[in-house]
């Protein structure tokens, strides 16, 4: 029997039991991991994510980055890239290696620098940005489903498709507006998840959500709940960049800060800050994720 350790982190927040909680493996050559080990560790933890953080690659000198390979695992399924975990991870790897300012994440989706800001960390999202053609989903606004909201809540109305976006292949968001942060607050839990079919993101099918948004007043401000069915996401770094993209497409040319707030009504508010550059040409050309990580507890993996 091997012990590999763990640390838990919660994510988008300064303070503990707020935001959303992450568990980092340190999963060493010496002590190697199958698929199926690292998803039933992943599926006993029962969170959001758990990242399984291989051993160091790549340069090692104060002057440059250090480099990890990491796998990022739901209790369900494999993710290539996830916000909150990188954002998470960086962090924590971070503050373990203090004479670094950046450290790389080796994931599915690519490489990922995260760099030491004053309050937190900054990243740069590996993108293959795509805003897909609207969608009707038949439950997304189902008046059985969502019996506290009002037609006049829905932006768009209540029968109309709603945006669908991917931030990379296999991670796809229908982003569903609603007309206040008030009308947010009355969303219920699904039934089951809201899924945009295969058919309808081609090459971009994989995972999909519903991600609700209400922009406040300042033009900056979204505030957001994410949903897979019953199961509600106290912050979603993948879901916040899909979204500030297809806002920021909307807006223009160029370089658009966002700032989204999401997790208040589960009592674990997380601010989730987004950077995207827009091209001369209307192209979402850089994605840009901050936040903070703050440690609650460590401890030992038996396998």
């Amino acid at each position: 029997m091997s012990k590999l350790t763990f640390v838990q982190l919660d994510v988008f927040t300064g303070v503990r039991y707020e935001g959303n909680p992450l568990a980092i493996v340190s999963a060493p050559s010496s002590s190697p991991l199958t698929q199926e080990q690292k998803q039933q560790i992943a599926r006993e933890f029962n969170l959001s994510e758990t990242v399984f953080v291989h051993d160091v690659v790549g340069p090692e000198s104060s002057d440059s980055s250090l480099v990890f390979p990491i796998d990022i695992f739901t209790p369900n399924e494999e993710l290539p890239f996830a916000g909150h975990p990188t954002i998470g991870t960086g962090s924590h790897l971070l503050k373990a290696h203090p004479n670094h300012q950046t450290v790389t994440l080796r994931t599915k989706a690519g490489d990922i620098p995260v760099v030491r800001e004053p309050n937190g960390v900054r990243l740069r999202v590996p993108i293959n940005f795509k805003v897909h053609d609207p969608y009707v989903h038949p439950n997304a606004k189902s008046s059985v489903i969502q019996p506290d909201l009002t037609e006049a809540d829905y932006v768009n109305g209540p029968d109309a498709p709603e945006a669908v976006a991917s931030i990379v292949k296999g991670m796809t968001f229908l982003l569903l507006e609603l007309a206040s942060e008030e009308a947010l607050t009355r969303v219920k839990p699904y039934s089951e998840r809201v899924l945009v079919p295969d058919e309808h993101l081609g090459e971009w099918k994989g995972f999909s959500s519903v991600y609700i948004f209400a922009v406040m007043e300042d033009g900056v401000t979204v505030r957001t709940r994410m949903f897979e069915g019953t199961f509600e996401d106290p912050a979603t770094g993948s879901a916040a960049s899909t979204l500030c993209g297809y806002l920021a497409k909307k807006k223009g040319p160029g370089e658009w800060k966002f700032r989204v707030v999401q997790g208040v009504e589960m009592g674990r508010r997380s601010e989730i800050g987004v950077n995207v550059s827009v091209n001369s040409g209307g192209e979402v050309q850089k994605i840009e994720l901050i936040g903070n990580a703050v440690g609650v507890m460590g401890g030992f993996v038996e396998i």
